[in-house]
C-alpha cells in the first residue's frame, strides 16, 4: 500500500516540541500546520495524556492518534478514546501507591475506572505533587478527582501509570524503593521535573507501556503497518522511540545518550529545532 510508504513522524512533546515554559510557540504552532497541510503524516508520543495535549497542541490539526501515558495507552487524539492499552497489574498498583506514601506524599493515579479516566489526588501534597495537579486544574482537565482512598483505586481500576515526587536528592532512594516494591510486573522513570526545579518526578507504569514497544499498536491504528519511523525526542523515555525508527531526530538540549543515538542534531526546543528541521527539509523535498 502506498500509506505504508509515507514516512510517519512521531515526536515527544516536553523538551522537544514544547519550550523550557511548557509552551508550545506560535512559530512551531504555525510550522505544524503546514507540515500537516502539506501532507506530512505526523504525531506525537508523551508522558502526557490526552487532555494535556488537546490543551497544549490546540489549533494544531492533528488527526492521527496519539501514544499517551508513554505508551500505555494508544489513543485518539480528539475523544481520548484507547485504541490499546498496557496497564499495570493489581500488585504493582497497589505496591508503588504503598511505596511513595510511605514518603509522607500521596501519589498521583492515573486509571480508567470503567467508565472514564481519572486523575487520583489525595489530600497530602508536597511542592512537586502540587505541581502537576495544579497544571491540570488550569486547562480543566476533567479527569483530575480528589481521593481519599488512593490504594482502594489501585486496587479497582485499571491504572496507567503511578507518579510521585520527591526531592532531587531523595530520587534515588525512592527509585530503589519502588523498583523493590514492583519487582518485574513493572518500570520506575525517574527524571527531574522541567518546571519544578528541585524536584523529581518518579513514574511507575507496565514494563510495555513504552514509547517504542506502543508504535507498532500506533502504525496499525493509523492504517499505516510497515511505514517508515521518523521519531523526535531529548529524554531517556525517547529511547524506546529512537530504536523503532528509521531516523531519528535530537534537539540539542537532548540528554547525551539520546544526542549519541541520534541520526541528526538540530537546534535546541527553545529554537524551535525539531519544526525549522521538518520544514527546511520538506521545503527542500518540494
Amino acid at each position: 500500500m502506498q500509506i505504508a510508504q509515507t514516512p510517519i513522524y512521531i515526536c515527544d512533546l516536553d523538551g522537544t516540541l514544547l519550550g523550557s515554559d511548557g509552551a508550545l510557540s506560535e512559530f512551531a504552532r504555525d510550522g505544524l500546520n503546514k507540515l500537516l497541510s502539506a501532507g506530512i503524516r505526523l504525531t506525537v508520543a508523551s508522558s502526557r495524556a490526552t487532555p494535556a495535549m488537546r490543551a497544549l497542541l490546540a489549533g494544531v490539526h492533528l488527526e492521527l492518534p496519539v501514544i499517551e501515558f508513554n505508551g500505555a495507552f494508544v489513543s485518539e487524539l480528539a475523544s481520548g478514546r484507547h485504541l490499546a492499552s498496557n496497564v499495570l497489574s493489581k500488585f504493582a498498583a497497589c505496591a508503588a501507591v504503598e511505596a511513595i506514601i510511605a514518603t509522607g506524599s500521596d501519589p498521583v493515579v492515573s486509571a480508567w475506572d470503567g467508565s472514564r479516566d481519572r486523575v487520583h489526588f489525595g489530600s497530602r501534597m508536597n511542592e512537586g505533587t502540587g505541581w502537576y495537579v495544579e497544571e491540570k486544574a488550569a486547562y480543566d482537565d476533567p479527569r483530575l478527582a480528589a481521593c481519599d482512598d488512593l490504594l482502594g483505586a489501585a486496587g479497582q481500576e485499571e491504572v496507567a501509570s503511578v507518579v510521585g515526587f520527591v526531592r532531587d536528592t531523595e530520587a534515588a532512594a525512592l527509585s530503589e524503593s519502588l523498583r523493590e516494591a514492583v519487582g518485574g510486573e513493572a518500570v520506575v522513570y525517574c527524571a527531574q521535573n522541567y518546571y519544578c526545579p528541585g524536584w523529581t518526578e518518579l513514574q511507575v507504569q507496565h514494563p510495555a507501556a513504552e514509547k517504542g514497544a506502543a508504535v507498532p499498536a500506533l502504525l496499525a491504528a493509523c492504517g499505516a503497518v510497515g511505514a517508515d519511523v521518523v521519531a523526535c525526542g531529548d529524554h531517556l523515555n525517547d529511547l524506546g522511540l529512537f530504536a523503532s525508527a528509521t531516523r531519528s531526530i535530537a534537539p540539542a538540549n537532548a540528554h547525551p545518550t539520546l544526542l549519541a543515538r541520534a541520526t541528526v542534531i538540530v537546534g535546541s526546543n527553545d529554537e524551535d529545532g525539531i519544526v525549522r528541521h521538518l520544514l527546511d527539509c520538506h521545503l527542500e523535498c518540494r
